[in-house]
């Protein structure tokens, strides 16, 4: 009788600390909350810990589940409280708008850095006031953080209740998130090198090494080829530092304290591995590692014999050799335009790449190229040398007086004034290769004397032999004898009421399918955006039958130029996002070949675009393969 008696009470004490390892009621310290607590499923925001919880209705109980046993509220509810029905059905009752459900379902996230806890539910969640408010109030009276607890408004729907929630519970945006977090995952990995806390890399003296690791505080304009890099400026997604880095395939992190850690900052000079992971980051100190990847040599291929410009129309991506990857994708975007809600910019055409060739020859650049190709320089600064002398033979001959009346009368009779010139080259927007931000785009007005077609011409050409790109594609392995320059044109925008970039997949979470939009008021760059301005930073959510979810939009932080409000309307964001996935199904099945197992929803591409300030009408004016 007593063996049976302890073997009962054996049994009891193993099923209580097995409950207590899946969930709790309520939430007593820091300790049992990082017990509990996993990653979000969402990346977006750096150095979270997560626990999720649920409020069984029926019953009034509150369970804080250990995310690290459970990735979705609905394992925890079929596996511990015997929840009968499948997916569909759990997803149509709970998540949806009105107060009868069986559970409420939430997230608990801390942000290490600031210590505050915020409570937020699925952006498809259409959770009424009532049930918010009762939501709140119940995590608040079971855990430990009363007085650090908010509620996240991470959705339009949200946004749009804050006044009427204000006045009952404590509420936070997504750019109150933001600017408490001081981590951020831009490309993740490990790697070996010497560390050096360089400040200001755009005015730096001593040149990088291919083996260094740089940790500095400015975000550089250009990218250098180094190891490793960490930044204490936070980047958006879809800039060119970002669009590089991920190209690159090198770790690169932001944390705000980089420079005010007393242990980072003993290891300067000396060897160390980092790594960095999507919520936080490790450092090492290592051995010297001095080797370096061998680069296999990439030939490209161009055709010299095509003369005539190309109409927009007439352009398409098997005319990549011919006007370069840009000016070819500008092509298709305007075929899709035609059954589609968008434009493309008016008045588009081509310049072909015989266009340059023939300019290098007549200015003596190609002799130059030449002869770079055959003894590039291993010194920095006279390899800046060779490359502005090329660029001087580009911008100081004349161009071609046939091709110079064919512009201007092209452009005389377009309706337009003011153009852009734009870089098109073999050597960008490429699977494998980006290419953001490596060459120029010059801004052309017919009456202007200082911004000429000639000097438009010029400045693009020349790019293509500016020391960032030659380093890159050094970095890559393409054979400089085989890079050519086309020019894209079209119509200029003076007046912008927005401007942005996106991306067609969800490079947040995996498993969910999504768009990434970051977009600005007027004409302020996504891309390269002023020091301390931020973006609206969206994920855009389609509506699924399958799971029963309607259209949404994720707020990750708003424009700190637009007032807290988002810079494009529901109208214009439905807008943008079902023409994205007319463009992205378009160029699926006419211009891309996947790649073993590779999915159409884990497909993505990088697109630009803008609303016009007068009719607020969506321009898409780039494509280009999403490389990460």
């Amino acid at each position: 009788m007593k063996l049976r008696l302890f073997l009962s009470f054996c049994c009891c004490i193993i099923v209580l600390i097995s409950w207590s390892q899946r969930a709790v009621h309520t939430l007593s310290d820091k300790k049992q909350f990082l017990e509990l607590a996993g990653q979000p499923l969402s990346s977006k925001y750096g150095n979270i810990a997560s626990v999720k919880l649920i409020i069984d209705t029926k019953s009034n109980k509150l369970y804080f589940i250990s995310s690290k046993n459970f990735k979705y509220h609905y394992d925890f509810v079929t596996r511990q409280l015997y929840y009968p029905h499948d997916l569909f059905v759990f997803n149509e009752e709970n998540y949806g708008a009105s107060s009868k459900r069986d559970y409420l379902l939430a997230n608990i996230n801390c942000n290490e850095a600031s210590g505050l806890y915020y409570l937020d539910i699925s952006v498809f969640d259409q959770m009424p006031v009532n049930r918010i408010i009762e939501l709140f109030e119940a995590v608040k009276a079971g855990s430990y953080f009363s007085d650090k607890l908010v509620f996240l408004m991470n959705t339009e729907r949200l946004i749009a209740l804050q006044p009427e929630l204000d006045k009952r519970i404590k509420t936070a945006t997504p750019s109150d998130i933001y600017a408490a977090i001081d981590y951020q995952a831009i490309s993740e990995g490990t790697v070996k090198g010497r560390l050096r806390f360089e400040p200001y890399l755009d005015s730096l003296k001593t040149p990088l090494l291919a083996t260094d690791i740089v940790f500095t505080q400015a975000t550089p304009e250009y990218l250098p080829t180094v190891r490793g890099l960490m930044l204490t400026a936070f980047q958006t997604p879809l800039s060119h530092l970002v669009i590089l880095a991920k190209n690159r395939h090198i770790p690169i992190g932001v944390y705000t304290r980089l420079y005010n850690d007393s242990t980072l900052r003993s290891l300067n000079n000396q060897w160390i591995e980092l790594t960095i992971l999507s919520d936080t980051f490790h450092i090492k100190k290592v051995e010297v590692s001095l080797s370096t990847p061998t680069v296999k040599k990439v030939h490209l291929k161009k055709d010299l014999e095509t003369t005539s410009l190309i109409a927009a129309a007439d352009l398409n991506p098997k005319l990549a050799e011919t006007v370069g990857n840009k000016a070819a994708n500008f092509g298709l975007l305007y075929t899709v335009s035609q059954s589609g809600n968008y434009k493309v910019p008016e008045a588009g055409f081509a310049i072909p790449f015989y266009w340059y060739n023939e300019h290098a020859k007549r200015s003596g650049a190609d002799e130059l190229i030449r002869k770079l190709i055959e003894h590039p320089s291993l010194d920095p600064d006279s390899l800046q040398l060779q490359l502005k002398a090329i660029r001087k033979c580009f911008t100081k001959t004349k161009i071609d007086t046939a091709l110079l009346h064919q512009l201007e009368n092209r452009l005389d009779v377009s309706g337009f004034r003011t153009f852009r010139f734009r870089s098109s080259t073999n050597a960008e927007d490429a699977a494998g290769f980006s290419g953001a931000g490596l060459y120029a785009s010059k801004t052309v007005d017919l009456d202007d004397c200082n911004k000429t077609i000639s000097e438009g011409l010029q400045t693009v050409w020349a790019s293509l032999w500016s020391y960032e790109a030659y380093i890159e594609r050094n970095y890559f392995g393409i054979a400089d004898e085989d890079v050519a320059m086309g020019v894209l044109v079209h119509r200029s925008f003076p007046d912008e009421a927005a401007n942005g970039v996106a991306i067609t997949k969800n490079i947040y979470r995996d498993s969910y399918t999504g768009f990434i939009v970051n977009v600005q008021k007027g004409d302020v760059s996504v891309v390269t955006p002023p020091a301390g301005i931020i973006c609206d930073q969206l994920v855009l959510y389609p509506a699924n039958e399958l799971s029963a979810f309607k259209r949404t939009t994720e707020v990750i932080t708003t424009s700190n130029l637009n007032d807290g409000k988002l810079v494009l309307s529901d109208g214009e964001l439905e807008l943008l996002q079902t023409e994205l996935e007319r463009i992205k199904r378009y160029y699926w099945k006419h211009a891309h070949t996947p790649k073993i197992n590779e999915q159409y929803d884990t497909f993505g591409l990088d697109l630009e675009f803008k609303f016009s300030a007068v009719t607020r009408e969506l321009y898409i004016k780039q494509v280009r393969i999403y490389n990460d």
